[in-house]
């Protein structure tokens, strides 16, 4: 009997092979799925369209995803142009048709910076777009005299998608009269929940005089220049809740030089610092109003999170020592009720070399807001920090630009530090234009070091007055405050742009 030495399949296999090269056909199950006709874009008056285009996390022809909806609008609400955005879905025999209205606020402004008090008050002006042509870029030059350094003045640029790609570009060139701060980043930032990946480079030189002080009284100054880059590659993993190990190089040379006046300069250091790190994140959110800001419906993040990273420095690998780095910060977020909201952090990092612990920094802070009738809010913060075994002379100062508005701006200082701001914040008018509120408060803090100065608690009462305008970028807030210093008797008086926290 002859045998057949052709190849033998058997039919078995050639069904299945025909089944895997087939174009695949959708199952009835998914012909039934609403799906994405037609998309619509309203509300647009500076913006190019296709900026708002290119935010969507849905095309047409897809199926309708109420997460991608939800996450889309989020997304278009943290560009600092746009204001309210309402996602409207209409069925159709054809299909569902998708309109995305947007408030286009006003980007383009000339607006003044005050801080400080006003014996020691920095002033300038600053001019930006925050929708540069229409195309989303970012565009920033501030010209300002500031209190304690002088002259200042910073060009910023970003482009948040080049080339209409994931990718971002960013520059900063800053000079004054004191030194320079100057960075160049480019990156690929995790632009959605569902994103999987995000990388970038940064580069950046950056000098500036370091001062110390003693009982409000300037004791040391010394020139600090830092150069140096970093780069950076991340991945995320799981829906829910976020997952998400990263890895990093740091490279940079500091150098110091001593004042002719007491010549003392921390010693010049060269750090080589590959590190891990691990992110834990739940991303919850929670639209609100009235607990952080005046006015504008907030995206408020209530989801928790988890930070760890370790890292080291090596001299074979051009380090001017050897060490380990550690870093862990663990911040809870709470809602004790539907009208209040808390934040928790806890933050450590620490040195370890030479058998010993040092460099040592460590934090403790909670944060909450009350919701008070329609338009009020209650708003409450404490918090402790400690130095302990610093490289460098390092201290923690207290005062009216650091949470102690009735005392003058470095009044206190110590390698220990806490402070308790309480602030109720009614709002007295509210319009299309502007806000207008107001602020009662009362402030308590001390500064010390343990072993050579005792912690001594000093408060101050005061009132202020807020004016908010919600038709422009980011809603900007103009704050006036003046606080009584009770242990000196005296008044503090202090402007400034934001919510004091």
């Amino acid at each position: 009997m002859s045998h057949d030495s052709r190849p033998y399949f058997p039919l078995g296999w050639i069904f299945l092979l025909a089944v895997l090269l087939l174009p695949a056909e959708r199952t009835h199950a998914e012909d039934d799925l609403p799906r994405i006709h037609r998309i619509i874009i309203h509300g647009l008056e500076r913006t190019d369209e296709q900026v708002i285009r290119r935010e969507l996390l849905f095309a047409e022809g897809d199926v309708l995803d109420s997460t991608r909806i939800a996450e889309t609008a989020r997304n278009l609400r943290r560009l600092l142009f746009i204001g309210e955005v309402h996602i409207r879905l209409l069925n159709h025999p054809e299909g569902v048709e998708v309109t995305v209205s947007v408030e286009d606020l006003y980007s383009r402004a000339l607006s003044p910076l005050i801080s400080g008090q006003i014996d020691e008050l920095s002033f300038g002006m600053v001019a930006l777009d925050y929708n540069f042509r229409g195309r989303g870029q970012r565009l920033r030059l501030a010209l300002e005299n500031q209190a304690i350094s002088g002259p200042w003045a910073e060009l910023l640029f970003a482009e948040p998608r080049l080339g209409n790609s994931r990718r971002s570009l960013a520059v900063q060139l800053a000079t004054g009269a004191e030194g320079h701060d100057h960075a160049l980043t480019f990156s690929r930032p995790f632009a959605t929940l569902a994103g999987r990946r995000a990388y970038g480079v940064s580069l950046f030189s950056q000098q500036a005089v370091r001062r110390l002080y003693s009982k409000g009284q300037l004791t040391t100054r010394y020139q600090d220049a830092l150069d140096g880059g970093r780069i950076w590659l991340t991945h995320s993993y799981g829906e829910q809740t976020k997952v998400r190990p990263s890895m990093q190089l740091q490279v940079s040379r500091r150098q110091f030089t001593a004042s002719a006046s007491d010549g003392y300069a921390p010693s010049d250091r060269t750090r080589v610092i590959p590190n891990v790190g691990l992110l834990v994140w739940r991303p919850r959110y929670k639209r609100a109003r009235y607990m952080r800001d005046l006015g504008p419906l907030e995206d408020l993040q209530t989801g928790s999170w988890l930070s760890l990273r370790w890292g080291f420095a090596h001299r074979a690998l051009g380090s001017d020592r050897t060490f380990s780095f550690y870093q862990a910060q663990l911040a809870p977020r709470f809602e004790p009720t539907k009208r209040s909201y808390t934040e928790l952090t806890l933050f450590t990092s620490a040195y370890q070399g030479e058998g010993k612990f040092y460099n040592l920094l460590a934090s403790a802070s909670a944060t909450a807001y009350f919701r008070l009738g329609m338009a009020h809010s209650l708003a409450l913060r404490g918090s402790w920090e400690a130095l302990h075994r610093s490289e460098d002379a390092d201290q923690l100062l207290l005062g009216l630009a650091r949470g102690l508005r009735g005392y003058a701006p470095r009044r206190y200082d110590g390698t220990r530090r806490v402070l308790f701001n309480l602030e109720a914040r009614p709002t007295l008018v509210r319009r299309p234009w502007y806000t207008l509120a107001g602020a009662t408060f009362v402030d308590c803090g001390a500064a010390w070091t343990p072993d050579s100065k005792k912690a001594n608690l000093v408060c101050s009462p005061g009132l202020g007055i807020r004016l908010g305008w919600p038709k422009v970028y980011n809603t900007p807030v103009l704050r006036g405050d003046i606080a009584y210093g009770l242990k000196e008797g005296s008044y503090e008086l202090s402007v400034g742009l934001g919510q004091y926290f």
